[in-house]
């Protein structure tokens, strides 16, 4: 295990620089932030103090081994937008991107229990039910079902607010509570389906029809020995799931005007901020990564045969 987890961090290095690197050249197609900076009415020599201020004027191969080198040792520079340390603006919306992720997650992992239920009785009412239900959910768009819901919910019933953010405070569940709604029904039904289908494909297999033969509950056979098989393919999901809302929801978060890494990634790509891209990146390639290694670990928990050498 020691030794997967020596290569598995080894990889992750490797994927690591050669995205920072892609993106550097990404970006600076893009054109010049500069020129976006200083607007419509600046004059040339506004606009060359300022290359020269952010370093802009020497040649593409210098700023690359700069970048690099500032890559490698931690240093992002300092956002050519918001003149603040660009890890500093990253750190900062991280724990607002986290606290959506992981509300909208708990919503989703509802589809389990709703999935274990479908799958009981194969072909029954509720089986129908659950299937048609998670078609429908999975097929509507993220972004017209958080305008509903902003519609709906906020301008016509005041229920909630429309957008904004008050911090992770008491008064703050107030303004999350919609975004996660919007991001949650997808992953809710994804997670019923994924369910349903694994735990009815356990429930076909020999050592089920074993258990019920010795005189066991449908409920032990169920949640004992079905369950612990299927939960392979549904911890996947669920890791799968968790990193991709921590990638930062961007449509759902600009909508919302929620400030986490995904507004802050897309107001940074439109602007050309490089510092703040590459901060953005990392930390969400970092935090990808993390719950996939978490996720391996499971596996083995969860099946001693699985060994990673």
């Amino acid at each position: 295990m020691r030794n997967y987890m020596i290569r598995r961090l080894g990889h992750s290095v490797f994927i690591v620089m050669g995205l920072m690197a892609m993106l550097f050249f990404a970006v600076n197609v893009l054109g010049d932030p500069v020129e976006l900076l200083a607007g419509d009415d600046a004059t040339q020599e506004v606009i060359d103090a300022m290359r020269r201020k952010y370093g802009l004027d020497r040649p593409m191969y210098v700023r690359f081994g700069d970048f690099f080198f500032n890559f490698l040792t931690g240093d992002f520079d300092r956002s050519i937008r918001y003149s603040v340390e660009a890890k500093t603006l990253v750190w900062d919306r991280l724990p607002n991107t986290a606290a959506l992720a992981v509300v909208a997650w708990s919503i989703g992992m509802l589809g389990i229990p709703i999935g274990m239920l479908a799958a009981r009785r194969p072909r029954g009412m509720m089986d129908r039910t659950v299937n048609i239900l998670s078609f429908a959910v999975i097929s509507i768009p993220d972004f017209w079902l958080a305008l509903m819901m902003m519609l709906i919910l906020a301008v016509q019933f005041n229920l909630l607010p429309t957008s904004g953010f008050v911090g992770l405070g008491p008064e703050g569940w107030k303004y999350i509570i919609l975004p996660a709604m919007a991001l949650s029904p997808r992953v809710l039904g994804r997670n019923a389906q994924i369910t349903r289908a694994t735990m009815i494909d356990e429930l076909g297999k020999q050592y089920v029809a074993t258990a019920r033969s010795k005189g066991l509950t449908e409920n032990t056979v169920l949640y004992t020995h079905v369950l612990k098989n299927a939960s392979i393919s549904i911890v996947t999901l669920m890791g799968d799931e968790l990193a991709g809302f921590m990638n930062g929801a961007t449509i759902t978060e600009t909508i919302f005007a929620w400030p986490g890494l995904g507004k802050l990634l897309i107001d940074a790509i439109n602007s050309r901020d490089l510092p703040v891209v590459t901060a953005s990146v990392f930390v969400i390639a970092l935090m990808v990564m993390l719950i996939n290694l978490i996720v391996d670990l499971i596996y083995t928990w969860l099946d001693p045969r699985i060994s990673y050498r």
